[in-house]
């Protein structure tokens, strides 16, 4: 089996599993206690770590773990758009 699949494959596993358990856990306690839980640079720095892992991916050809970096993207997005609305509230 080739090496780069395998560690795509444990990239792709352990991505979704803190997308799917750890991110929706902090959306479900930022909604319960109408606050964001993360500071805007926290939320900022994982939006521009996912960009940058969804842009490499494609520029190698790497497309294996590219769904899920793309769900964490999608659930950052939902924190910094909670963070935007409790920030006004």
């Amino acid at each position: 089996m080739d090496l780069i699949f395998i560690f795509s494959l444990l990239v792709s596993i352990f991505s979704l599993l803190l997308v799917l358990i750890g991110v929706p856990a902090q959306i479900k306690k930022n909604y319960h206690e109408k606050r964001s839980g993360q500071p805007l640079i926290t939320i900022l720095i994982a939006l521009g770590f996912y960009i940058s892992q969804i842009a490499l991916f494609f520029i190698t050809d790497n497309y294996l773990p590219l769904f899920s970096f793309a769900i964490g993207f999608i659930m950052w997005g939902i924190t910094l758009i909670q963070y935007i609305i409790y920030k006004k509230i």
